[in-house]
């Protein structure tokens, strides 16, 4: 008993500090299942919508692809789940409407006038509450390729680990629905608890080596290091055969930022920080190299997976390239579909340009462990080379807003 009476002491300590945390976008807690924060985090906008939906730069195959996966997450959800947009609750069933009156819009709109006048007549608008200030902060994110192996050689001697097994994970929502989605990572050690080993423990201290744990080698920690920050990936084996790797789990430590690191130890400035600039700093200071990684305390598991086409999201379906985006899911509401303005950087061979503006529909079907609050949003721009400088030079400011269909709509519908 004494191992439970200190694991439900952790469980109350968490629910007291997440409680007593104040964000400068959220205030209170709300018990709803899905984005309980949003009534703070979004902001019901008075139509007509045109000035802000202007066009969309992209396809509109990629558009109903991404809608589709929404969808697909939707439909395996129980019909009452609640999703909250702003101060209104929207059931799974309902929002599946919403999606399907918009793709038919979409669709069947031969002018932007028509597409329009449908929008505004039949959905609701929410901002950001960042939006306002121009204060959403917009980054980037890809599906690396690194070379690797299967096997341990001289070449490839850095470890892939697949989740350990004593690797234990307690769902807080299963005791306060406003905690969905919080978790705590933990081992057990006798009859006490203790978090989980850091980066540290496992890359230097070898605590997970010899337990058969290994799915892979790669050349340096530094691959390693980004494949886990992006969170999936793939391998290049000698042979030329490609092998995906996907997201296992989390050691639950914190998510410590290097780029901020590099920032406030004044090795860099701001707008020079991007992930190959890291990279470059990496590789010219090899004696910084552990602590700079170790400062990072989290640590990303993974696994293997047959025939999976790209990434997927923390929804569970594969994201589209320059469609879907990664929010906190506490903020805004998940499978939910949006619009952004903003930035993104211009590259092309070696060459970077000026930033140019975007104008978008987005779908967000993905979280990350950097990205919390109603002011931040992380874009998937797919993988390869292109994909990877643009990610990694990708810090710009912008808006994002989420449109759902009216309530009265629905009824009219249904």
């Amino acid at each position: 008993m004494q191992f439970f009476r200190i694991l439900f002491f952790a469980l109350a300590l968490v629910i007291l500090l997440h409680s007593c945390t104040k964000d400068s976008k959220v205030i209170s807690i709300s018990t709803q299942v899905d984005s309980p924060f949003s009534s703070k985090t979004m902001v019901l906008i008075t139509p007509p919508y045109n000035s802000i939906i202007k066009k969309d730069d992209l396809n509109k195959k990629s558009l109903l692809y991404a809608i589709e996966q929404s969808l697909s997450y939707l439909k395996k959800k129980p019909g009452k789940t609640i999703f909250k947009y702003g101060k209104i609750n929207y059931t799974a069933l309902e929002v599946i409407q919403s999606f399907k009156l918009f793709k038919l819009i979409i669709e069947t709109s031969s002018t932007r006038g028509q597409l329009m006048d449908a929008i505004n007549s039949q959905f609701l608008m929410f901002g950001s509450s960042a939006n306002p200030e121009n204060k959403v902060m917009f980054t980037g994110y890809y599906e690396p390729i690194f070379k690797g192996n299967l096997t341990r050689t001289a070449r490839f001697y850095v470890p892939v680990y697949k989740k350990p097994d004593d690797l234990k994970v307690l769902e807080l929502g299963n005791f306060r629905k406003s905690l969905e989605d919080r978790t705590i990572v933990y081992r057990q050690v006798g009859k006490k608890i203790a978090p989980y080993y850091s980066r540290r423990d496992i890359m230097e201290k070898g605590m997970l080596s010899k337990r058969n744990l290994e799915i892979a080698w790669m050349e340096n920690p530094v691959d390693l290091f980004f494949l886990q920050i992006q969170g999936s990936g793939i391998l290049e084996l000698p042979n030329g055969k490609l092998i995906k790797l996907a997201y296992a789990g989390a050691n639950g430590r914190k998510y410590s930022s290097i780029g901020k690191l590099l920032i406030d130890k004044k090795k860099m400035l701001l707008e020079e920080v991007s992930m190959a600039s890291i990279r470059q700093y990496l590789e010219n200071h090899p004696l910084e190299l552990k602590e700079i990684l170790y400062h990072n305390e989290s640590y990303t598991f993974l696994q293997t997976k047959e025939d999976e086409i790209g990434p997927r999201g923390n929804i569970n379906v594969p994201l589209t390239a320059k469609r879907s985006v990664a929010t906190d899911t506490f903020a805004f509401p998940k499978a939910a579909l949006g619009y952004i303005i903003t930035e993104v950087p211009d590259v092309s061979g070696n060459l970077q340009k000026p930033k140019k503006p975007i104008f978008r529909f987005i779908l967000n079907q993905d979280t990350g462990g950097a990205i919390r609050g109603s002011d931040r949003v992380d874009l998937f721009w797919g993988n390869g080379d292109i994909a990877e400088k643009s990610a990694g030079s990708m810090r710009s400011y912008g808006k994002i807003f989420f449109l759902i269909a009216r309530k009265d709509v629905l009824t009219q519908i249904q």
